[in-house]
């Protein structure tokens, strides 16, 4: 089937930073801003109530039955509960979306969590408004999601398609979809930047990960990337640039699309990262074996974070100011994210052992600027923590189930 042109009205910023290894995003994407008229308080938004601070919500998945739970912060209400099947799972978030990705149905659905910050420079505006589940889009297979700047890229591995989505157009409602490239089917992944779609392209077989990139412009043409990347699994999106996870490093791109492949820190010794997390300029890889690699993008430096056993999930704040990790053993890391020291350890959770692959049946880390949020699926509930203040306790909320992987939005 013939490639779609990306419209050039498809204008792609590459402002804000998001994740993606297979299952979870970080993200942290400012909303763009609002038209105001002469006939309108500064700052409205039609539907939405503005309030003094920011609204932040929770987002918990259930890894057996794909359910999604949305929990109010401030007032620890449930908001929304959005019933699913066992083929669903959380593909994907930003600062406002979810993306649930159904396998057995072939849907991606962008959820709007009703919370968001819109950012003017000098001051923001906060608004809450109801959350909405907005109309699916189909194909075979989704997988990974990468939101950033105003462009939603879904791969869909069975017929080896990204699509991109207008993101500022989720907040009226609207799923457009503004154009779509076919690389090829694989377990691929595709990131929006700059007017661009980067890809990854199929090898010899599909059953492969891809170990190379294309660039396409706005008319869906495409240009290989000299570099190779072995084993490409998930991406992310700092304001540097976009970084695409390989066997021996991350594959960064700069303003001008050249791309560079950083080896992994020395301490990482052979281990490798399946996925990155992203905050403003640092990106945090947890490596196979043990520790995990935190990449400043400014400075395309490496710091490696020690710890205990194989890191299993981790976040870092949308403002780079904290990370934290949780290991194999269910032991929780605050880390430095300048120095890669361990702050503080605790041991938290008990961590199913699984032979699933990503983040989506076992426990879930987030982090907000203030909180940090673990998931138990053995105790159902979800931890909420001080990161600065040693970890400490601050909240636990009952979700039941088995909650697993988390986001949360509004900042």
């Amino acid at each position: 089937m013939k490639n779609l042109p990306l419209p050039a009205a498809a204008s792609i910023l590459a402002a804000a930073a998001l994740l993606v290894g297979c299952q979870n995003a970080s993200p942290h994407a400012a909303e763009p801003e609002s038209d105001t008229d002469s006939a309108t308080p500064h700052g409205y938004v039609e539907g939405a109530e503005e309030a003094s601070e920011p609204q932040l919500r929770l987002s918990v998945s259930d890894s057996e039955s794909g359910a999604v739970q949305i929990l109010d912060l401030l007032s620890e209400e449930t908001v929304l509960e959005m019933p699913a099947t066992a083929d669903t799972t959380l593909a994907g978030a930003d600062a406002r979306y979810l993306y649930l990705a159904d396998q057995e149905a072939g849907t991606v659905t962008p959820v709007d969590t009703g919370v968001w910050t819109v950012d003017h420079g000098d001051h923001k505006h906060y608004y809450r408004a109801e959350p909405t589940a907005l109309d699916a889009v189909t194909g075979a297979d989704p997988a990974h999601v990468v939101s950033a700047g105003t462009g939603v890229a879904l791969f869909f591995d069975g017929e080896g398609r990204a699509k991109l989505l207008d993101r500022g157009g989720l907040g009226d409602g609207n799923v457009e979809q503004l154009g779509t490239i076919r690389p090829g089917p694989h377990h691929g992944v595709a990131v929006p930047y700059e007017d661009h779609l980067i890809s990854t392209v199929p090898g010899e077989s599909s059953e492969d990960l891809p170990s190379s990139l294309a660039v396409y412009d706005e008319k869906g043409k495409a240009a290989p990337v000299d570099e190779d990347c072995a084993e490409i699994h998930g991406a992310g999106v700092t304001r540097e640039g976009p970084a695409f996870v390989c066997a021996e490093g991350l594959m960064t791109f700069d303003d001008d699309l050249s791309a560079k492949l950083v080896p992994y820190p020395d301490e990482a010794d052979g281990s490798r990262a399946w996925s990155v997390e992203v905050g403003r300029d640092l990106a945090a890889a947890p490596l196979d074996d043990h520790g995990i690699g935190l990449f400043d993008a400014k400075s395309g430096e490496w710091t490696y974070a020690d710890t205990g056993a194989e890191v299993v999930a981790a976040s870092v704040a949308g403002d780079d100011s904290a990370v934290v990790a949780l290991d194999a053993d269910g032991t929780a890391y605050a880390i430095d994210p300048e120095t890669g020291e361990t702050e503080t350890k605790e041991d938290l959770v008990d961590v199913p052992k699984t032979e699933s692959e990503g983040r989506g049946s076992g426990p879930d880390v987030v982090v907000d600027r203030e909180r940090a949020y673990v998931s138990d699926p053995s105790s159902g509930t979800v931890l909420e923590l001080d990161q600065a203040d040693g970890l400490r306790q601050a909240r636990s909320f009952d979700v039941g189930g088995t909650p697993a992987a988390l986001a949360v939005t509004g900042r």
